[in-house]
């Protein structure tokens, strides 16, 4: 039984027979990506390389490209998990730590797209940055900040912060400032708070 997935919290609890096996499919998907990459990457190769059947395959992921999506997700979480601090919030301190974790993650996937399926870039980046609105929606609906306030306006709020840090960050993953990510941080950090008022 899945218990709610969360960045900052425990993270999953479930059978471990399904995460046994998940692991395999994420490991063979990794492992065939690498090697390969994702264009022409068909069910049966990532079935057979993590030693399972279709069938068990499709029990987990309706078809590659939601595995593909959840391996993005989860190479993100990773980093943000390593980057964000023990109790995260609505703060400054995670705000800092979200565009670190974005610089970072987006800095590695335009190296890793300079060499093979660049054409999975946008999908890419189009999960990040819904990985970032979310977790900051998830902030501010548990945030003083929020309190009595209207879930729309939280929305957009949320969304505008994670383009905002999104944005800042793919900019400097492609070399578009002359800036070190502690800097991006603290540009992002000026605008976003002041329109936050943290």
């Amino acid at each position: 039984m899945l218990v709610k997935d969360s960045v900052a919290g425990g993270g999953r609890r479930e059978d471990p027979r399904v995460r046994r096996t998940r692991e395999l499919i994420l490991r063979a998907f990794a492992e065939l990506i690498e090697e390969k990459g994702h264009a022409g990457l068909t069910v049966q190769e990532i079935a057979e390389r993590a030693t399972i059947n279709r069938a068990t395959f499709y029990a987990h992921f309706r078809d590659q490209y939601e595995l593909f999506d959840h391996y993005v997700s989860e190479a993100f979480r990773k980093e943000l998990r390593r980057r964000l601090p023990g109790s995260p919030g609505l703060s400054e301190e995670s705000l800092r730590a979200l565009v670190l974790a974005a610089c970072e993650y987006l800095a590695g996937l335009e190296t890793t797209c300079r060499r093979k399926d660049r054409r999975f870039r946008p999908l890419i980046e189009a999960r990040v940055q819904r990985e970032l609105y979310e977790l900051l929606l998830g902030w501010m609906e548990g945030s003083p900040w929020a309190a009595g306030g209207r879930s729309a306006a939280r929305e957009v709020t949320a969304s505008v912060v994670s383009w905002a840090i999104f944005g800042a960050a793919l900019d400097w993953s492609r070399g578009g400032t002359g800036c070190s990510p502690a800097e991006v941080a603290d540009h992002v950090l000026s605008a976003v708070v002041e329109g936050l008022r943290l």
